[in-house]
């Protein structure tokens, strides 16, 4: 007879009606990632999340829309869980750099962090698979944390691990507590075999990654400058304009990139408490030829034009 009580999972859900989503989604303690990253949306947010816990190991799947995310030294300080994170990503895309390692991952990557290390990236609107584990048990299973950090690799042994736990949450009120022992070991031995058993990146894929993320520094760097042209690009990358667009296949191209860097600025500029910027100043200092420019990409991107989005902040910050 199974007397333990069922698994059970821990609910969370933000849409971007919710003008309190956001802060309840990054003020929710831990086992919660919001907790350990400065974010900085680049669209209105809506997020959904379970999580299973199973003691040293931790299983959150999330759906959440496009952000900039930034764990820095400060953070690091003030919360850090012990813990390596293992992201696996089902929809969407992701850029940056862990530590001093650039990255890219895609449906289909498992991608490793250690928390006690700085990272900064961008990633789209995506679904993923977090598994936290406890430091001691990664070591303990002969998984080097610091050495992972910013590791990204596909496996058969990795597609294994994401369908594993993607079962697992689906049908998480199937197992008792008591089963929480054996079904850690299962996820640590995929976890093992999905580092062991992954093929090497290659020095191409690690210089596409690093000249990528070279290019997002640079057009974040100049985000508002007039002179931020493909040609300047190529030529402060030292970079062929063949090379530059495979670097922005994923986004559409490098002009559909900056033009979508650009809106996210000005969304989020929009956004902050107290801004008052006429639509001229805004579109001057992010990129854009003028305010009707400005107005009707903005509205293209996010349904909505930018006084209009403005009219709704403050309605919101009226009722609340």
């Amino acid at each position: 007879m199974r007397s333990s009580p069922r698994l059970r999972l821990r609910h969370f859900a933000a849409s971007p009606e919710d003008s309190a989503g956001y802060s309840a989604w990054i003020e929710r303690p831990w086992p919660n990632i919001g907790t350990l990253y400065r974010t900085i949306p680049h669209e209105p947010f809506k997020a959904s999340a379970v999580t299973l816990l199973l003691r040293d190991v931790i299983v959150h799947r999330a759906d959440f829309t496009a952000q900039r995310w930034i764990r820095d030294a400060g953070l690091i300080a003030a919360n850090d869980p012990g813990s390596l994170n293992v992201a696996m990503t089902l929809a969407g895309r992701a850029a940056g750099v862990m530590g001093d390692r650039p990255f890219r991952t895609g449906p289909g990557s498992v991608h490793f962090v250690d928390l006690s290390q700085p990272s900064s990236h961008d990633s789209s609107a995506s679904r993923t698979i977090l598994l936290s584990v406890a430091r001691p048990l990664a070591a303990a299973n002969g998984l080097d944390v610091a050495a992972l950090h910013g590791v990204v690799v596909r496996s058969a042994a990795g597609a294994a691990l994401i369908a594993y736990l993607d079962r697992l949450i689906q049908a998480a009120d199937a197992y008792c507590e008591e089963d929480i022992p054996l079904l850690s070991r299962a996820i640590l031995d995929l976890v093992v075999l999905a580092v062991r058993t992954a093929e090497p990146e290659s020095a191409q894929t690690v210089r596409r990654a690093a000249a990528g993320q070279a290019a997002r520094e640079l057009i974040d760097a100049h985000l508002g400058s007039p002179t931020l042209t493909i040609a300047r690009l190529c030529r402060e990358l030292d970079l062929s304009r063949t090379s530059l667009h495979r670097l922005f296949e994923d986004d559409g191209g490098v002009q559909a990139y900056i033009r979508n860097r650009r809106l996210e600025a000005v969304h989020h500029a929009l956004s902050q408490p107290g801004n008052d910027d006429p639509l001229h100043l805004l579109a001057e200092r992010f990129g854009f030829s003028d305010a009707s420019h400005l107005s009707r990409t903005f509205r293209a991107r996010f349904g909505v034009t930018p006084g209009t989005y403005r009219r709704q902040l403050i309605g919101l910050s009226l009722i609340h």
